[in-house]
């Protein structure tokens, strides 16, 4: 297995990310490989249909290969949060990207090197321009109405790892990142994949970032010029994509801790935050008094709050909200 190499400074810089960009890269890799990774028949099916012609062309750069992209689509993340336009942007309209260079290292592992791929190679500006417009499209029609339960998803991943890593410390975390494809053994983190020399991460430290889309394995980004980066499955992939994408959340545990209908106002809440009182009510099912009990039960117990913009009233999961999301999950 290759690993990578931890000095003590490396474990004091391992951090998370959530990035809806390299969400959609995965999403198209899922799209366009022979088979689909385990979990996914379904969504593919779905997401093939609703593809427009226009993004045909990220669907063949991003399957071209099982495991690798040029690195210029995997730019450093930012410390804070960022939208899929922010990366989108790093990604595709930074002018000193090796655009070139990294196309050609792409072509080199490649055994049939895409349409798209020969574009970039001979007009890398206008064919990145072209490829931003099609990553666009791409993740309006297949990703961008599904977003909002996937960051769910992803946020609770990394709220649960930085839990474990603060309480048990950063080398409990690591050892149960991911099994059976990673696998700590001070210093090294071990990962599934072709035969390669140990990558020392040389003080860096090492950005994880969750994936639904990645279920058969995980993915590096390891070059000279940004942190080195592993993209994992996160933990809650593999329930979400049983119980039909998430549209149908099952109460499980979650109801017998606040009671069903309390239950689905905080899964309501993670689909999409910042509900007003009537959108809710809607989504529910109810009333907008009974909604707004509802949500007055949960702010009360510290799991909702609420914001008012103008005359509406805004509702948001707190830290605890989506601890408890987390904590019943899957």
């Amino acid at each position: 297995m290759p690993r990578l190499v931890f000095s003590d400074s490396d474990l004091g810089r391992v951090r998370f990310a959530v990035l809806p960009f390299q969400e959609t890269l995965k999403a198209a890799r899922g799209l366009g490989l022979p088979a689909p990774p385990p979990g996914l028949a379904a969504w593919r099916h779905a997401g093939r249909a609703a593809l427009p012609a226009a993004a045909r062309p990220v669907v063949a750069l991003c399957s071209a290969h099982p495991r690798h992209l040029p690195d210029f689509l995997t730019p450093q993340p930012a410390a804070g949060p960022m939208t899929f336009e922010d990366e989108l942007h790093a990604a595709l309209d930074d002018p000193a990207a090796p655009v070139l260079q990294d196309t050609a290292a792409f072509a080199g592992v490649l055994e049939t090197v895409p349409p798209v791929v020969g574009t970039l190679l001979r007009h890398p500006t206008r064919a990145r321009r072209a490829l931003r417009d099609a990553f666009a499209a791409f993740h309006r029609a297949v990703l961008a109405a599904d977003w909002p339960r996937l960051r769910a998803q992803l946020a609770a991943d990394v709220a649960y790892r930085a839990r474990l890593a603060a309480r048990h410390g950063v080398e409990a975390m690591l050892a149960t990142l991911c099994p059976p494809h990673v696998r700590w053994e001070h210093p090294y983190l071990e990962f599934a994949g072709p035969v390669a020399p140990d990558y020392a991460l040389g003080g860096r430290g090492l950005v994880l970032v969750p994936s639904m889309f990645l279920t058969d394995g995980v993915h590096r980004q390891l070059n000279d010029r940004q942190q080195p980066m592993l993209f994992y499955p996160a933990r809650t992939a593999g329930a979400f994509w049983r119980d039909s994408g998430g549209r149908d959340w099952p109460d499980g545990r979650l109801a017998g801790a606040v009671g069903e209908r309390r239950a689905a106002v905080l899964r309501a809440l993670a689909r999409r935050s910042g509900r007003g009182t009537a959108d809710l009510a809607a989504a529910l099912g109810v009333t907008p008094a009974t909604a707004s009990a509802h949500v007055a039960n949960l702010r009360r117990a510290g799991l909702v709050v609420t914001t008012r913009v103008a005359r509406t009233a805004r509702h948001e999961l707190t830290p605890l909200g989506w601890d408890l999301l987390d904590l019943n999950a899957g």
